[in-house]
């Protein structure tokens, strides 16, 4: 049996992650491996960004959301998947779908990011795209990621935060870009099924969840043994 090193911008464990992820593949061990793991409330506390400073959103191990500085993740997602190499993972995956710069590793390290945008843009080539993002000042960088792995200068795009939205929240930013695109993307490791289903509902279309894209590709290193 092959072993997942499943690394998280946050705190483990994630148990409401990782259910649905099992759901998804092939029978193996899956070992959690936080940024934020030991680190002090304090400490997170401070990491906070300030106005317009790049950040990334997530959930604590006491299932709060947080917000903290995208430069701070860098180092702190490196050891993480140094851990989780070290722990005796033999595929690692990069539960975010945020951007990072280069991560040494020994293993196959899968970054959602990459997975799912070069996914989208095989499965719905032709198509007009809507992407949600949990932070608005992500907006604009994926943005432009998107728009260069998908050819286009067309994207429609959203802001919900799924670890803290407010009922309604999801509903209604999908119902505010429906009739732009064909097939809208839920951007965020945190969006799970029961949003997709929510989505779904409102927009009466596809709808992908780059959760669920980036475990069935990752499944495909972890069958045998």
């Amino acid at each position: 049996m092959r072993t997942l090193g499943l690394v998280t911008i946050g705190q483990t464990p994630r148990v409401d992650l990782v259910a649905e992820l099992r759901a998804l593949l092939p029978p193996c061990r899956i070992l959690e491996h936080g940024a934020l793991d030991g680190l002090a409330e304090h400490t997170i506390a401070a990491m906070a960004p300030s106005p317009g400073e790049p950040a990334l959103t997530t959930r604590l191990a006491d299932g709060r959301a947080v917000v903290y500085r995208h430069d701070l993740a860098e180092g702190l997602v490196a050891a993480a998947v140094r851990r989780a190499e070290s722990a005796g993972a033999d595929v690692v995956l990069l539960a975010c779908g945020g951007s990072f710069g280069e991560i040494e590793h020994r293993k196959p390290l899968l970054r959602t990011e990459e997975l799912a945008q070069h996914a989208v843009s095989g499965l719905a080539k032709g198509l007009r795209i809507g992407v949600l993002r949990p932070l608005a000042d992500q907006v604009e960088p994926a943005r432009r990621a998107w728009c260069r792995v998908l050819g286009t200068d067309q994207l429609a795009t959203a802001v919900v935060n799924p670890f803290d939205a407010a009922p309604g929240e999801l509903a209604a930013a999908v119902a505010g870009i429906a009739d732009q695109c064909d097939l809208v993307v839920l951007d965020c490791f945190g969006f799970d099924e029961q949003m997709r289903a929510v989505a779904a509902g409102v927009f009466g279309g596809p709808v992908l969840l780059i959760r669920s894209l980036a475990a069935r590709l990752t499944a495909e290193l972890l069958v045998g043994e």
